[in-house]
């Protein structure tokens, strides 16, 4: 058989009766022409008693780049050279033998398989949440709905703002530690955010444990750390006033020259001292959750911070109160309705700020500073002073009795609550009515 000439392969033409056209150049390999006037390399043989046909690569002058045959056939485009490289060497690799077509085969399955792997490596790499897309998973599985997650977000995104881009599996303690110290610094010049940083890290641990759960990460990398490592410890809220002290703040609510808060602020913050509900609870009550007519105040499940529905007695000091709101309030949704937005309740923190800026004023000159949180405190710290058993207080707050007591004893004490909160308004009306409220020297609480 003759060999085959460059010339010859450019201008060689399909067969006009439609068939295949096979020009053969020796060592097994032909030029195939297709009906349709395509060119492709064929090798030809018998190994072991197989007849054995494989299309090599398209015929092009140009050839592969390149210098090794494995380079050739991956390209697939072969100059007539190339074409003879491999008809020869797979010739002497059957003498040798070994079948040429299934080692390639297995090379190219091998490739495949690597390729596969490296595919779904990548796949695998690219489903891998950043901190960011963890976070974002904790706050709607774990957060959705409850009044702390604006409070936890603010937090998160904090650390966010360091390492939020990283692969949370990627990210190290050092990496966490890093970020909190920069956010220990604060933000403004002089003044530390140490107290910050705490919060930031109890949330950081709680997201972590949720991507762990989750095996996201093998293992928290931050459960050891601690507030005490930033310098961090919470700072314990103890104040507590004494009765007196609540009615002279009572008495200065109602004094405009001393209380410069609108009516639906004054009203939410005498409803807080009179009720030791927490801010949210009482800032965000809706019209549908009282009984005005039968003193009751029903706060849903959804509203309360531990997710226990709460029924909370009404003095008549409480109820006058609502009473006056009506005609302000009575045709919105909310109780305590914002002056400024739509459908919405006022801030939560606006009730404090209007306590700060009577004692920044210097309004309360004869009150022990105090945040409008301290009014549970306050409560449940002074009715034992008016008679009721100290466990009372804690019914009214909706907390969860401790140990034996709270495990064995489920009685509501409505009308022990009901009791304690009606003399608790009383007291503070009636000392607030007086001239002489505040004692000009401080007795120990």
């Amino acid at each position: 058989m003759g060999k085959l000439a460059a010339k010859n392969c450019e201008i060689a033409k399909a067969d006009k009766t439609g068939r295949d056209r096979l020009l053969g150049d020796g060592d097994g390999l032909f030029l195939r022409i297709r009906s349709h006037g395509t060119k492709t390399w064929l090798i030809e043989y018998e190994f072991e008693g197989v007849r054995r046909k494989y299309t090599i690569g398209v015929y092009d002058p140009a050839g592969s780049p390149g210098e090794s045959i494995t380079r050739w056939l991956e390209h697939g485009r072969l100059s007539l050279s190339q074409a003879r490289s491999i008809a020869g060497q797979w010739k002497a690799d059957r003498r040798a033998g070994r079948d040429p077509i299934v080692e390639w085969e297995d090379y190219l399955g091998e490739k495949r398989a690597a390729e596969e792997d490296r595919r779904k490596a990548e796949a695998a790499e690219s489903e891998q949440l950043t901190m960011r897309q963890a976070m974002e998973q904790f706050m709607a599985k774990h957060m959705n709905g409850k009044k702390s997650a604006p409070a936890i977000r603010y937090r998160l995104e904090r650390l966010a703002e360091f390492i939020g881009d990283e692969k949370i599996r990627d990210v190290t303690r050092q990496d966490v530690i890093a970020a909190l110290e920069k956010i220990a610094e604060g933000r403004a010049e002089g003044r530390t955010a140490k107290q910050l940083t705490g919060e930031v890290l109890i949330q950081a641990k709680r997201l972590w444990r949720f991507a762990e759960a989750r095996e996201w990460v093998a293992a928290s990398c931050i459960a050891p750390l601690i507030r005490k490592d930033f310098d961090a410890k919470p700072t314990k809220r103890d104040v507590t006033l004494r009765i007196d002290e609540v009615a002279e703040l009572w008495r200065a609510l109602g004094d405009p020259v001393r209380c410069k808060a609108d009516a639906v602020t004054v009203a939410a913050m005498r409803l807080l001292i009179l009720t030791g509900q927490r801010e949210r609870e009482v800032t965000d009550a809706e019209w549908t959750e009282f009984d005005l007519s039968a003193g009751l105040w029903a706060i849903p499940a959804i509203r309360t911070k531990k997710g226990r529905a709460h029924l909370v007695h009404l003095a008549p000091q409480a109820v006058a109160i609502l009473e006056q709101l009506k005609p302000i309030t009575g045709k919105r949704h909310h109780v305590f309705a914002s002056p400024l937005r739509d459908e919405q309740a006022v801030y939560g923190r606006s009730v404090n700020n209007a306590l700060t800026t009577m004692f920044r004023r210097g309004a309360l000159k004869n009150i022990t500073p105090c945040h409008v949180h301290d009014f549970r405190r306050i409560l449940i710290s002074r009715l034992p002073d008016l008679g009721f058993e100290p466990f009372i207080g804690h019914k009214i707050a909706n907390h969860v009795l401790p140990g034996v007591l709270g495990h064995y004893n489920h009685n509501e004490y409505l009308t022990q609550r009901e009791a304690a909160l009606r003399a608790w308004a009383d007291r503070i009306e009636l000392l607030a009515s007086e001239k002489n409220v505040i004692q000009l020297q401080r007795t120990a609480a």
